[in-house]
């Protein structure tokens, strides 16, 4: 069986999670590439090429120091790009094949949640693609929160993404990110009967 793979996307911030969560509920698979890229850097080899990238102190004893190594990662463009250039081929792997294994369990939506999926070409893998925006005082808020880092750290993780505008651009629908999160379930309902309705 082949299924629908909807790429989710979207500004850190945003709100993807609380989308991913309800479409999850609603019985989609969520393959999520955060968690996936968690995965990755405790393989050896990547964190050795990590090293190579981001400097050698970024392992200590053994431990990657996530802090620190976001905290160079993150700084501009160009190092978010080697940041993807080290990480992307691994997490691509683990897509391919939990995919593989949705599609034998006969799942019809896959939902894949990826922050960096135009970065990661991923959105060749996709039926469509839905992006999750809010404003960005909104998002400020959300990052400073989650991530426990101070507002000048979160400008910087937002400096480093895509703006609104190519998402508009590159996305087949927008979802509205700046939902509480109790109302997100049913509009995640609706977007998903939408979803189904169409020839995707």
């Amino acid at each position: 069986m082949h299924s629908r793979i909807i790429g989710l996307t979207g500004p850190t911030g945003a709100g993807k999670s609380t989308w991913s969560a309800a479409f999850r509920t609603l019985g989609c698979a969520v393959i999520d590439c955060d968690k996936l890229a968690r995965k990755v850097v405790e393989d050896p080899a990547v964190q050795k090429a990590l090293q190579m990238e981001f400097g050698g102190d970024i392992l200590k004893n053994g431990v990657l120091d996530r802090r620190l190594l976001a905290s160079r990662a993150f700084a501009d463009k160009q190092s978010v790009q080697r940041l993807n250039a080290v990480t992307h081929p691994a997490i691509l792997e683990q897509i391919t094949h939990e995919i593989t294994e949705y599609e034998q369990r006969g799942i019809g939506i896959i939902i894949i949640d990826a922050p960096q999926l135009f970065e990661g070409g991923l959105e060749k893998m996709c039926t469509l693609v839905a992006a999750v925006l809010a404003p960005q005082q909104i998002r400020l808020k959300r990052i400073m929160q989650r991530d426990k880092i101070s507002e000048e750290e979160a400008w910087l993780r937002m400096a480093s993404q895509y703006g609104d505008d190519y998402f508009k651009e590159h996305a087949d629908c927008i979802l509205d990110g700046s939902l509480l999160p109790q109302e997100v379930p049913q509009h995640a309902q609706k977007q998903l009967q939408a979803w189904l309705g169409e020839s995707i």
